[in-house]
């Protein structure tokens, strides 16, 4: 699997393709050593070639830098996903990060990791919280101090789920400086398990174009319809 993930045999273009990176941002990144990847210096005369590890890394970091993040972020998420999949451990679907950016405040962007156990490395690391980031309310990401005791702004009921916000402690602690920030959400699973899967798919022939992607659903979802019928 290690070997797999390290053979350098992508060219500049499988990289642009997946990625969906500038040329010339990914040259500029090369030139500054923005992001370690397998092989650094070809040489003269010899041109690039990239691992699927590196494929990976440059995903994240172009996607960091979408956002408009320090790029220092991307590269500490590359190394994060690196160290992952080369230990085997892999990364689920589910982990999202949310980033809370304090460019302007002189403080240090907060990460905080969401997935389905907290046992994992990146929990560790940044702290996390249990759950699926797909179905939480806004509100988990904007207003991290709700569960911090007398910073909560919202009601509790013993066995209820629902904590409507009471007007009184919100501007109470608005006049305090003390309400929701914003924050980004970063699918983190997704996008390192995404772009292994399109390194597959181009392993095997050309990136599938997106109608084939859904022909092939429908042709699945037809199958298993039919085989249901037949056992019945």
């Amino acid at each position: 699997m290690i070997q797999v993930l390290t053979e350098q045999h992508f060219t500049q273009g499988d990289v642009l393709e997946i990625t969906r990176l500038k040329k010339e941002l990914l040259q500029t990144w090369m030139n500054r050593g923005v992001i370690v990847l397998g092989e650094q210096n070809p040489g003269s005369g010899r041109r690039r070639l990239y691992a699927a590890l590196d494929i990976v890394k440059l995903g994240l970091l172009r996607r960091v830098a979408d956002l408009g993040v320090e790029l220092g972020l991307g590269r500490e998420l590359a190394d994060e996903a690196e160290q992952l999949l080369i230990s085997g451990r892999g990364v689920e679907w589910e982990y999202h990060l949310s980033i809370r950016k304090k460019e302007a405040t002189h403080e240090d962007v907060k990460i905080t990791m969401i997935g389905s156990s907290n046992m994992s490395p990146l929990n560790l690391k940044y702290g996390g919280i249990i759950g699926d980031a797909r179905e939480m309310l806004v509100a988990r990401f904007t207003e991290p101090f709700e569960g911090m005791g007398f910073f909560n702004r919202r009601t509790s009921t013993w066995g209820s789920e629902e904590r409507p916000i009471d007007p009184e402690r919100r501007t109470a602690l608005a006049r305090a400086g003390v309400y929701a920030e914003p924050a980004l959400i970063f699918p983190f699973g997704e996008v390192v398990n995404g772009t292994l899967l399109q390194i597959a798919a181009k392993c095997q022939d050309t990136l599938p174009a997106l109608d084939a992607a859904l022909t092939r659903i429908a042709a699945g979802k037809a199958q298993r319809t039919r085989m249901a019928k037949d056992e019945s």
